[in-house]
């Protein structure tokens, strides 16, 4: 599941992903967002599985122009299955939410 989360960062459309993710649910969910310049979506500890849709839908989000940045925050257990699907362009992933919030930010 994916929701907004109404605690964001200023300026910034966060996303928390939890349970099952499914890409379609994540192309679901920017849609409802609608376009932003900076997005940051948040694995919340009771993520159960599939990353690789996760952030194949958060990247092709991105580079539909639906985010100018997109961040990426994983849990420091689940970094290296994220890290498997790599970052690159406007995507970036962090283990530290005010890390990403910076990046964000610059």
């Amino acid at each position: 599941m994916i929701e907004k989360m109404e605690d964001g960062p200023e300026g910034v459309a966060a996303l928390r992903a939890s349970g099952t993710v499914l890409k379609h649910d994540v192309t679901e969910a920017m849609r409802l967002v609608g376009t932003a310049d900076r997005m940051m979506v948040v694995v919340a500890p009771r993520f159960d599985g599939y990353m690789a849709e996760l952030i194949g839908g958060l990247r092709q989000s991105c580079e539909d122009g639906q985010a100018g940045r997109c961040a990426l925050v994983v849990p420091e257990d689940m970094r290296s299955e994220a890290d498997l699907q790599g970052e690159g362009g406007a995507f970036r992933i962090f283990t530290v939410h005010a890390e990403a919030e910076r990046w964000l930010g610059s």
